[in-house]
């Protein structure tokens, strides 16, 4: 009977504990509300409105053109065959909706968020 106690007690002990856990879910962020969440980690989605190349990567511009896209998704040239791999090339992005989790980052003045893995940029049909 006390071997059964003790273990009754520690279950009690072990809900109680996990209980008081709280998991918080990063949040699902509209593009042009992504000022907001400068700093941390969530799920931006919106119409990309330009797929640009230049020197070291690809910017998928989100909300307006560049200069004025609500945010950048970026993805680095080293990165971009498993890109192309998952898609078939980024300019299947062009005119899409579609969502990047990651970090939100200002660079020079614009918002970012570095995307170097496919699994975390998804494609809205």
């Amino acid at each position: 009977m006390k071997k059964n106690m003790k273990k009754a007690c520690l279950v009690a002990v072990a809900s109680a504990c996990l209980s008081t856990v709280t998991v918080r879910a990063e949040p699902t962020v509209e593009s042009s509300k992504a000022a907001f969440y400068v700093g941390q980690e969530a799920m931006v989605c919106g119409r990309v409105y330009e797929v640009k190349p230049f020197g070291k990567g690809v910017y998928i511009n989100m909300g307006a053109r560049y200069p004025n896209q609500h945010i950048s998704f970026l993805v680095w040239d080293t990165d971009r065959p498993k890109f192309e791999a998952r898609f078939g090339g980024l300019s299947v992005f062009q005119g899409a909706e579609a969502c990047a989790r990651g970090l939100i980052e200002n660079y020079k003045s614009t918002l970012q968020i570095k995307v170097a893995n496919p699994q975390f940029l998804r494609l809205i049909k």
